[in-house]
């Protein structure tokens, strides 16, 4: 049996994203640098057309979006790093989804860039910050290092909110031997008041 293709966002026949959708995406302005890290870049903006891209991809179980968002996550890499991680979704959130996006979009970017991607990140217990408010998610996230770092790595999140999880996995990888961290995120949660 065939699974028709639909969008991600309106639900229309025939494409991961429609043509009328992906046109309506914002990209993301330039971002400032979270704390500890080399640079930020997003594709586009956590709004209600980025925000059901990323709800396909984190809970629909859309693996065929990593295919397209992937490519487009390596061709905003500001540089060409030593390895390729991601930022990890709580063990109960990648049992549950039976798949980690961000290991996925980490593949896809490390392949495009012609490196590895390992997991050099892990999750301790700790609430998952989509549960959690703006100001909660400015704690970040429990994360532990689970090997040394190579001295560049690119780091794929999902989306970009507080920069918290940014700066928490910046800290721990120079702590284990990284020069550089970057990060790339599929979308950008813009601060309250921003206009585009």
């Amino acid at each position: 049996m065939l699974i028709p293709i639909r969008c991600a966002s309106c639900g229309s026949d025939g494409a991961l994203l429609c043509d009328a959708c992906r046109r309506r995406l914002v990209p993301a302005p330039p971002l400032p640098a979270p704390p500890g890290t080399d640079g930020a870049r997003a594709l586009f903006v956590y709004d209600e057309i980025g925000a059901s891209v990323v709800g396909a991809l984190k809970f629909a179980n859309a693996h065929r979006l990593v295919r397209w968002l992937g490519p487009e996550l390596a061709a905003l890499a500001p540089s060409c790093p030593d390895m390729v991680t991601w930022a990890p979704a709580t063990p109960a959130n990648r049992r549950r989804r039976g798949y980690d996006q961000g290991e996925l979009l980490a593949r896809q970017v490390a392949a495009r860039l012609g490196v590895n991607a390992r997991r050099l990140l892990g999750r301790g217990r700790d609430t998952p910050q989509t549960e959690r408010g703006r100001s909660g998610r400015a704690a970040g996230p429990r994360l532990l290092c689970r090997r040394a770092a190579p001295s560049r790595v690119l780091v794929v999140d999902d989306v970009l909110t507080t920069g918290a999880t940014a700066a928490a996995a910046a800290r721990l990888l120079r702590r284990n031997g990284a020069e550089s961290v970057e990060i790339l995120a599929v979308a950008w949660t813009p601060p309250p008041g921003f206009e585009d």
